[in-house]
C-alpha cells in the first residue's frame, strides 16, 4: 500500500480491522480523539455518537466522510503518530511492507500466484505465470475471446479444465499504479463478495508489469453476445431472460448490502453479465468498483473516469454531469440492462440519428400516457410474452432509469418487485383441462346423458348409459354445444323424458293412467319402455267425470269454476 493511496481505495479488510481497533479504544486511543482532529465542529462528533448508539461503526462513518475530501493514507498516519497510537500505526505499516506498490524491480521475483485473503481462504487453483503463457500459447490472438478497456480475455486449457484468463493491459501510458489499483479491486471484490451470481475467481497471478485473473470459462458468453450476436445460437426465451434479470438483481443487492463495506460496481452492462451452462447470470468486471459504508442515502464526490466505459448509455446523466457516485448509478445501469433484455435492442444503436433505447421508451410513455403502449417493443424472438410479465419488467426498467437519482428505487425494492413477477403456472399433460377442440374427435355415441352427474350405482342402472374410458368434465355451455351437435349431425338428441319412465304423482291418478295436466305437459309414459306398458289401463269413475267435464268445458257449456269444482256430474 502506497502512503499516497486515497482512503477510499484502501482494502476493506484493513479498514475493518482499523475500525475495530478505534471503536474499542479508550478515551486516549478511541475514535473520539481522532474525530476531534478531523471534523470541524463538535456537532459532527455528536452525530457520530448517535451512529454508535444505532449500532454502526463511528470510525467507519468518520473515515468515509473524510475520504470525500480526497484524504490519503499518509494524512491518517500523521494523525495516528500525533496520537501515539502504535497499534493502529503498526496495522498500516505492516501492510505497506507486505504489499508495496508493484514495480518492475519489486516484481521481478514474483512469478507465482498471489496469496488470497486469510479471512476468505486460498484460491481454488494454483498456477504460475509460465503456466498461463503455455496455456494461452503466449497470448495468441486466436485464443482471445473478448477485449475490454482495461483487459483482454483469452481462452485456455489448464489440465482438464477450460478457463478464461483476463490479462490487464496498460492503456495510453497510464501509470502502473492505476493498473495495479484496477487489478487489486478486481481481486478483492471477487474474494470478499462471493455470490452464486457473481463470477468465481480461480487465481490471481502477477509477473513484473503484467497481471492476470483466472476464472471459469463460460461457453455461452455474455448477455450482450446472446442478444445481439447469436451466431447460430437460439434466441433467449422470455423465461430465460426473466431468470437472467432476477439473478443479476440478486447479485447487485448482495453487493449493495455486503459487509464490511457495500460495493458500487459502476460498470454494469450486458457485456459484463456472463452466462453459464444453465444460462444463469454471473456479474463480472469489478475494475471500477468502489467501496462505501452502510449509509445508503449518502452521496459522494468520487468520480469515475467516463473514458473507461465502453458505452456511456449505461450511465445516468446526473452522474456524467455532476460526478456524484452512489448506489443509484448501479440501479440506473441495471434498468438499462432490463430494457435491453426485454426489447432485444442495443441501448444505443450504431445507426446515425437513431434514438437511444431509453429515450424511445420514455417518449412513447409520455405520448401515450401509459406503459401499455411499450409492449410493442418487446422482442418477438423471445416468444409470446405474458402481458403482466412484460408490463412488470418495463415498469421496473423505467423506474430504475428515472432522471432524478432520488426517484430511483433501491436494489432491495427492485428485487422485491421482481420476485412478484412470476411466470404463469404450467400444468403437466395429465392435469391439463380437456376441451372439446383439443384435437380429439367427438365420439358419435356420446350423449347428453353421460355428462349428467349421477351416483356410480345409478349410472350402472340407467338404461342405455355409456361406459366411458375416463372421467370427463363439461361446462354448461359445452352441454348445450353437445346437444346442438347431436341434432345438427342428423342424430336424435337425447330426450330426458323418454330416457327414463316418468310416473305421475297426481292424487287423481289411479290405475296407471296419467291425469290431464300430465298429458298436456308431455308426461305421458312411453309404453314401450315403461314398466306398466304391458298392463291394461283401468277407467275409474273420477277420471270419467273429469273427462265429461272437459268435454262440456270445450263446448262452452260450463265455466272454469265448475270444471275444477268437486260437485256436479255426480
Amino acid at each position: 500500500m502506497d502512503p499516497s493511496t486515497f482512503l477510499y481505495d484502501v482494502s476493506p479488510a484493513i479498514i475493518e480491522m482499523f475500525c475495530r481497533i478505534m471503536d474499542s479504544g479508550d478515551d486516549r486511543f478511541g475514535w473520539r480523539v481522532l474525530a476531534v482532529q478531523i471534523v470541524p465542529s463538535l456537532l459532527e462528533v455528536r452525530m457520530l455518537e448517535r451512529a454508535e448508539l444505532a449500532g454502526r461503526s463511528p470510525t467507519r462513518e468518520l473515515l468515509w466522510s473524510w475520504a470525500q475530501e480526497n484524504s490519503r493514507v499518509q494524512d491518517l498516519l500523521n494523525l495516528l503518530k500525533d496520537m501515539g497510537h502504535l497499534r493502529a500505526l503498526q496495522l498500516f505499516t505492516s501492510q505497506v511492507q507486505e504489499s508495496p506498490l508493484p514495480s518492475s524491480d519489486q516484481q521481478a521475483d514474483s512469478k507465482g500466484p498471489m496469496s488470497a485473503s486469510k479471512d476468505k481462504g486460498s484460491f481454488p487453483l494454483e498456477a504460475t505465470f509460465q503456466d498461463i503463457i503455455e496455456a494461452t500459447k503466449h497470448f495468441h490472438p486466436d485464443l482471445r475471446i473478448a477485449e475490454g478497456h482495461f483487459s483482454d480475455i483469452y481462452r485456455a486449457h489448464m489440465g482438464d479444465q477450460m478457463i478464461a484468463v483476463k490479462l490487464f493491459k496498460q492503456v495510453k501510458m497510464q501509470s502502473w499504479k492505476n493498473l495495479w489499483d484496477v487489478f487489486r479491486k478486481e481481486m478483492e471484490t471477487h474474494l470478499l463478495y462471493q455470490h452464486p451470481n457473481i463470477l468465481e475467481l480461480l487465481c490471481c497471478v502477477s509477473n513484473e508489469d503484467r497481471y492476470c485473473v483466472l476464472s471459469p470459462y463460460l461457453p455461452n458468453g455474455s448477455l450482450f453476445h446472446r442478444l445481439h450476436h447469436q451466431e447460430g445460437e437460439p434466441p433467449l426465451s422470455w423465461q430465460e431472460r426473466l431468470n437472467i434479470i432476477k439473478g443479476t438483481a440478486k447479485a447487485l443487492y448482495h453487493l449493495h448490502t455486503a459487509q464490511p463495506c457495500p460495493v458500487i460496481c459502476g460498470n454494469i452492462s450486458s457485456a459484463n453479465i456472463l452466462l453459464d451452462d444453465t444460462l444463469q447470470p454471473k456479474v463480472s468486471d469489478f475494475g471500477l468498483a468502489r467501496l462505501r459504508p452502510n449509509s445508503s442515502n449518502q452521496l459522494c464526490t468520487i468520480t469515475l473516469d467516463t473514458k473507461s466505459h465502453s458505452n456511456l448509455a449505461y450511465l445516468s446523466e446526473d452522474y456524467i454531469r455532476d460526478g456524484k457516485l452512489s448506489s443509484s448509478l448501479d440501479v440506473f445501469s441495471f434498468g438499462m440492462v432490463i430494457m435491453e433484455t426485454v426489447t432485444g435492442r442495443k441501448v444505443k444503436e450504431e445507426v446515425p440519428k437513431q434514438k437511444p433505447l431509453r429515450e424511445l421508451l420514455v417518449t412513447e410513455v409520455e405520448d401515450s400516457g401509459g406503459v401499455d403502449s411499450c409492449l410493442q417493443f418487446l422482442d418477438v424472438a423471445a416468444g409470446r410474452w405474458p402481458t403482466d410479465i412484460g408490463l412488470g419488467l418495463l415498469r421496473q426498467a423505467l423506474d430504475c432509469t428515472a432522471s432524478r437519482h432520488r426517484s430511483r428505487p433501491s436494489m432491495e425494492t427492485v428485487l422485491l418487485a421482481l420476485s412478484k413477477i412470476l411466470p404463469p403456472p404450467s400444468c403437466p399433460p395429465a392435469d391439463q383441462p380437456r376441451s372439446l377442440d383439443d384435437g380429439n374427435p367427438l365420439k358419435t355415441e356420446m350423449s347428453l346423458l353421460s355428462s349428467i352427474p349421477v351416483e356410480h350405482d345409478e349410472q350402472l342402472s340407467l338404461p342405455g348409459s355409456l361406459t366411458q374410458e375416463g372421467p370427463n368434465e363439461y361446462s354448461q355451455s359445452e352441454v348445450t354445444f353437445l346437444s346442438d351437435v347431436g341434432g345438427a349431425s342428423g342424430e336424435a338428441s337425447a330426450d330426458l323424458y323418454s330416457s327414463w319412465p316418468v310416473q305421475c304423482s297426481c292424487p287423481a291418478e289411479t290405475g296407471g293412467l296419467p291425469c290431464e295436466d300430465c298429458r298436456a305437459n308431455g308426461f305421458t309414459p312411453n309404453h314401450t319402455d315403461s314398466p306398466q306398458s304391458n298392463s291394461t289401463a283401468v277407467e275409474t269413475p273420477a277420471k270419467e267425470r273429469l273427462r265429461n267435464k272437459l268435454s262440456l268445458y270445450n263446448k262452452g257449456l260450463i265455466h272454469s269454476e265448475e270444471l275444477f269444482s268437486e260437485t256436479g256430474l255426480q
